[in-house]
């Protein structure tokens, strides 16, 4: 199998930006693409998918994963994905077909409510990232300078 270069264009920027040392790979189209990479620092997960693959693996900078919401249930994908965000990679790369079937498939408020932002699309593709930097973005409000009022100590009365 090859990858359409649009779609190595929407990921190899991603990867390259966080200068990974290990990277965990799953899934026919993350195997492909590590080998255009040439890439010998990965971890390569066969399919098919299933938890018990991930309870002996180390944690890792970088997982690039495909295939999987089209082989796995939605929940089984969900809980698969949340295991390796949660415990073994900081930096997730997902590469999913658009057009899976309704019950099966993750939708976009799927990869949304999970911390994923959608990187791009090709054809009937869609890539998802999540960086753990990135995850919650700072709020100016939660500060002191907006919550205890300081300059009105003593001025007024409550």
């Amino acid at each position: 199998m090859t990858i359409p270069s649009d779609l190595s264009k929407i990921i190899l920027p991603f990867i390259e930006q966080f200068h990974s040392k290990t990277i965990i790979v799953a899934g026919e189209t993350a195997i492909s693409l590590s080998k255009e990479l040439h890439d010998t620092r990965s971890h390569t997960l066969t399919t098919p998918f299933s938890l018990e693959q991930l309870t002996d693996l180390p944690t890792m900078d970088l997982a690039i994963i495909s295939e999987l919401t089209e082989t796995l249930s939605k929940e089984l994908a969900t809980q698969w994905l949340c295991t390796l965000r949660n415990r073994h990679a900081t930096h997730i790369v997902v590469i999913s077909e658009s057009n899976p079937p309704r019950q099966q498939g993750l939708e976009l408020t799927d990869f949304l409510a999970m911390g994923f932002k959608r990187q791009g699309t090709h054809d009937n593709t869609h890539v998802f990232s999540y960086a753990i930097e990135s995850y919650q973005s700072k709020r100016d409000w939660l500060t002191p300078r907006f919550w205890a009022n300081p300059e009105n100590y003593n001025k007024y009365r409550w």
